[in-house]
């Protein structure tokens, strides 16, 4: 069996690597990483849950000279989240190279900031193609010295209309490069694309079945007017922390919630209507716990890697089968196992069975998943309440100075505290919620690494 020591990578990406417990590479990064590392352009055919982040960020960060501060690999995505996923995870794997600055540039984000950064470039960018034209557009950035390009998720960045853009950051681009393309599809644009924009690629490919093996997937057969009822039903018969709800429209994510809210769950919608802040707020608190159900329309179904995802459920039948398993596929990651629930009507079900690539486990009348169900139980709130804190990584503020601030201010032990999330400007940590305003109320009154910060309990 192959493991990452035998893919040629540099001892600094090796060691972030055993620090992430990352041993034995998945399918797509034993066959894409050896012949990036070659310089070959690449076509890879992988689905969420895949590990191709990795796939092609490992390559990119070997081929880096962190010497020079100049924009040397560019990844192009098609949304804010993934934007801020894929550098996070580009970050945790340059953990251990010297000078490496990684930046995601994106709408909803403030263009002087990002104008601001590039007075020290980052060597590795990754952004979305209306901001990354927008730099262009005011010659703000150089993309002269791109030495790499990554298309990530080629089929969702055509859907989305993209096309120009694309284009337009392509001519910016030097010829000699090497280019990169990851789709979780592969219709005739994409292959389009991949004619137009890479030299004799090599096409790699994941699996043909987008929801792993160990996903078990349900089917819960209702009427259409019984749907709220049977959810309910369904939160209150299991563990509902780590559990994603979509919905196909903004209207009925924030409706769900609502009704979700009275029942005692904790519960917060996501969506594109949302301002970025509070969206990236909101995927914050789900992260670490405080959050236990999103309500999401499909701006969450592609590229979004929580690790503590535990159920899907598909409230409403997304348009086709593509996006069916583009939200499954969220659960059973890295190996772990997850459920996906799916409310199904009559003729939802008949659509079901149309969808030769679609397998169900199980099926359930909504009267058993009712008697399955406790009669006065609801679910218990998040045992976690989240602080943020008005400082972060340009602050010089680490996890640890949280983690140390938080017991010699409000008296915690470590094992009350929960997930930190150092950002740039501000930080948030996960702490018990029955003491959670006497620990900010002690956390603003003390110091945090020598300095006094504001710190809030976020709602």
């Amino acid at each position: 069996m192959t493991a990452f020591k035998d893919l040629n990578l540099s001892s600094a990406l090796q060691k972030s690597l055993e620090e992430l417990g990352y041993t034995t590479p998945t399918p797509i990064q034993i066959s894409a990483i050896p012949l990036l590392l070659q310089g070959q352009d690449v076509a890879g055919q992988a689905e969420t849950g895949s590990g191709k982040t990795a796939a092609f960020g490992l390559p990119i960060l070997q081929g880096v000279d962190t010497s020079l501060q100049q924009v040397q690999a560019l990844v192009i995505v098609p949304t804010r989240e993934l934007a801020v996923q894929v550098r996070q995870e580009l970050k945790k794997y340059g953990k251990y190279m010297e000078n490496l600055k990684i930046s995601a540039f994106y709408g909803g984000h403030s263009f002087s900031q990002e104008r601001a950064s590039l007075a020290h470039p980052p060597q590795v960018l990754v952004g979305t193609p209306g901001r990354l034209t927008d730099h262009l557009n005011r010659k703000t950035v150089d993309m002269g010295m791109v030495k790499q390009l990554v298309l990530d998720e080629a089929d969702k960045l055509l859907e989305m209309g993209f096309e120009e853009e694309i284009d337009q950051v392509l001519a910016a681009m030097p010829r000699k490069r090497q280019t990169i393309l990851f789709s979780a599809t592969m219709p005739d644009d994409v292959k389009e694309l991949i004619s137009n924009s890479l030299k004799n690629p090599q096409f790699v490919k994941a699996s043909a079945n987008a929801i792993p093996d160990q996903v078990k997937l349900v089917g819960i057969k209702v009427e259409h007017h019984d749907r709220k009822e049977v959810i309910v039903n369904l939160l209150k018969s299991v563990d509902p922390a780590g559990t994603v709800v979509f919905t196909n429209t903004r209207i009925a994510a924030d409706e769900l919630a609502a009704l979700l809210q009275e029942q005692g769950i904790a519960v917060k919608a996501l969506h594109g209507g949302m301002e970025q802040v509070d969206r990236d707020k909101t995927m914050t608190l789900f992260r670490n716990k405080t959050t236990q159900v999103l309500v999401a329309t499909d701006v969450a179904a592609r590229g979004l890697d929580i690790a503590a995802l535990q159920n899907i459920i598909h409230y409403e039948l997304p348009i086709d089968a593509a996006a069916y398993l583009h939200r499954s596929g969220r659960t059973g990651r890295a190996g772990k196992s997850g459920t996906v629930y799916t409310l199904a009507t009559p003729r939802d079900e008949k659509q079901l069975r149309e969808w030769e690539q679609v397998r169900m486990d199980e099926w359930l009348s909504a009267s058993t998943l009712k008697e399955k169900a406790p009669k006065a139980a609801v679910p218990a709130a998040s045992s976690f309440a989240t602080l943020h804190i008005s400082g972060g990584r340009k602050d010089k503020i680490s996890p640890r100075d949280i983690v140390g601030a938080l017991i010699a201010e409000a008296g915690l032990k470590v094992d009350q505290i929960g997930k930190i999330e150092v950002q740039d400007r501000m930080s948030f940590v996960a702490v018990p919620h029955a003491q959670s305003k006497s620990i900010a109320e002690k956390l603003s009154e003390g110091k945090i690494k020598g300095r006094k910060y504001k710190v809030n309990l976020v709602r």
